[in-house]
């Protein structure tokens, strides 16, 4: 009878340990770090999954944000969300985004979040994206697609293409095509406190 409890007692120490066999914690944080520099910079994230939609709800997909965490749509619930798909080689794009980026700083303190889901591909897109912002001066948080994303929103075919998920997580809105920041402003603000 001792020996199951003995037995239990040593598996019982040898999982609970907290710190990594082989290694640091020091080790293991700059591995993460090296990690995150594969997937964030600045404020551009490559898209980590993305879920189908369920029902009336926006598909959930997910990113890195600069300290590691992972994000996802579905955590701006609460929150209007302005979602805007690009490119750096896309002239109307580009034309947009200084309003896009006006927008996201004038409505944020009445719930408005502003994603931009970028659809350049190719390698070095990470850096090349992130520089591309900075530039820029976008701030608002980017997210690289892979097509996932613009599947699961049913095939974007022309950019720029924008959404409006409601703070309930629900499609109210859509777009394709540049706008200038009045009508941004005007379709956007229905949809505020």
């Amino acid at each position: 009878m001792k020996y199951p409890l003995l037995l239990a007692s040593l598996f019982l120490f040898a999982s609970c340990s907290s710190k990594p066999k082989g290694g640091s914690t020091t080790a293991s944080a700059a591995s993460h770090a090296a990690a995150l520099k594969s997937e964030y910079m600045q404020n551009v994230s490559m898209v980590s999954t993305v879920a189908p939609s369920s029902g009336a709800d926006a598909s959930n997909f997910t990113w890195y944000d600069s300290e590691g965490r992972l994000v996802s749509l579905s955590d701006l619930k609460g929150k209007t969300v302005l979602i805007n798909f690009w490119a750096t080689w896309c002239g109307p794009c580009k034309a947009e985004l200084p309003d896009i980026e006006s927008l996201s700083k004038a409505y944020a303190s009445k719930g408005l979040v502003v994603v931009g889901v970028s659809e350049d591909r190719g390698d070095g897109m990470l850096k090349h994206v992130s520089d591309f912002a900075a530039k820029h001066g976008l701030t608002y948080q980017i997210v690289i697609d892979n097509d996932d994303i613009a599947n699961a929103f049913g095939s974007i075919n022309a950019i720029p293409t924008s959404f409006i998920v409601s703070k309930n997580g629900q499609i109210v809105d859509k777009w394709i095509g540049e706008r200038d920041k009045a009508f941004f402003e005007s379709t956007i603000s229905k949809f505020l406190d």
